[in-house]
């Protein structure tokens, strides 16, 4: 299903939140990468996406419509709150102490979790239409190259999803950088 990156329609974002809340698993377009996303809170899918990206049970990142959805699911101490906004416009994923609303098999049991706000406005409709958080994680079997565009998305991950968001080619076309807020070390450039 094609939405407008510039004015996403609001009858589509509909239907693919409502894909999230019935536990489905959906590719999205972000501003770095496509990724495959589902409701947090889902078991059911958060299970799918490791047996489809065959990942094993390494951490999942998760995106956020904004600032004020974040501090409902995280730790966030001013000096955290004010890096992440000096970087909302830049593709990063900040390593943050998570509370007990991100479930333990989000982030293979660890105290943290990876969190995004995607520069992109159809991830940012389809969370906010969502009223969830979902998982975020580059839309490609773990090790391969992490696809830009919908046409690069293995046949294998497309065949596994409810549905697929096209929006057109990524901003950025690489994955984002990595931050550990709590050490302030880049796990990945």
């Amino acid at each position: 299903m094609f939405i407008n990156p510039e004015n996403p329609e609001e009858e589509k974002i509909k239907i693919a939140a409502g894909v999230i809340r019935s536990n489905g698993v959906i590719i999205y377009p972000t501003d770095t990468v496509y990724g495959i996303g589902c409701d947090i809170c889902s078991a059911e899918g958060v299970e799918r996406i490791f047996r489809i990206k065959h990942r094993g049970e390494k951490p999942l990142s998760v995106a956020f419509s904004d600032l004020d959805m974040l501090r409902k699911f995280v730790v966030l101490p001013p000096e955290h709150e004010e890096f992440i906004k000096k970087h909302l416009d830049e593709p990063c994923t900040f390593i943050v102490k998570k509370t007990g609303k991100i479930p333990d098999a989000v982030t293979a049991g660890l105290d943290a979790v990876g969190v995004r706000i995607p520069d992109h406005r159809v991830v940012k409709e389809l969370i906010k239409a969502s009223g969830v958080p979902i998982i975020t994680t580059s839309a490609n079997i773990s090790g391969r190259k992490a696809p830009k565009a919908v046409d690069e998305i293995d046949d294998e991950v497309r065949e596994l999803v409810d549905l697929i968001v096209d929006s057109g080619v990524c901003r950025i076309g690489v994955p984002s950088r990595v931050i550990d807020l709590a050490t302030h070390k880049v796990l990945r450039v």
